[in-house]
């Protein structure tokens, strides 16, 4: 597969994730953790804002139980310009408590897996994304909406390095 044709696949994965009701609609619900405590498998969706505060996209993260949530976003290189954005960055993946993530980052929504997940299969997949070392961060082809749904078994990436498990209720 080319560049452009992974670039193209991988920002229309991340566009269909965030404004494409049917997808969200097919695969996720809406909670409130007002009236819910969150599960393993929900996705927090974090606003981005720019430097001006206009809202510019989200962050994703998963939830993995015991209050944590693991993540997955780029370092940013260090030379200005708008060049930094057109290639990879080195990827981070981390986990963080609920609670420090929710004080540091402004909350949009979180999605719940429509049918549920298999919890022994995602905390499989969250060891391996702890213990192996992280892909490139590219803000299209490889980000924290890709990441996430691998680890929920929803990602088509035929290049993964991982093997596709499907998280079905088990």
């Amino acid at each position: 597969m080319s560049f452009t044709s992974q670039t193209i696949i991988g920002a229309s994965r991340t566009f269909q994730f965030f404004f494409s009701e049917a997808f969200l609609g097919q695969h996720f619900e809406a909670v409130e953790l007002e009236q819910s405590d969150p599960e393993p498998g929900d996705l927090f969706l974090f606003r981005l804002q720019s430097p001006t505060g206009r809202w510019c996209g989200a962050h994703v993260g998963v939830y993995c139980g015991h209050r944590e949530i693991i993540h997955f976003e780029g370092k940013i290189p260090g030379s200005c310009g708008p060049h930094k954005f057109l290639g990879s960055w080195e990827g981070v993946v981390c986990k963080q408590g609920q609670g420090p993530m929710l004080r540091s980052r402004s909350l949009w929504r979180v999605l719940r897996r429509r049918g549920g997940i298999n919890r022994t299969l995602l905390e499989l997949r969250v060891r391996e994304a702890m213990d192996t070392d992280p892909p490139p961060y590219h803000p299209t082809r490889n980000n924290c909406v890709h990441f996430a749904l691998h680890l929920l078994g929803l990602d088509r990436n035929p290049n993964s390095a991982s093997v596709d498990l499907k998280l079905s209720m088990g």
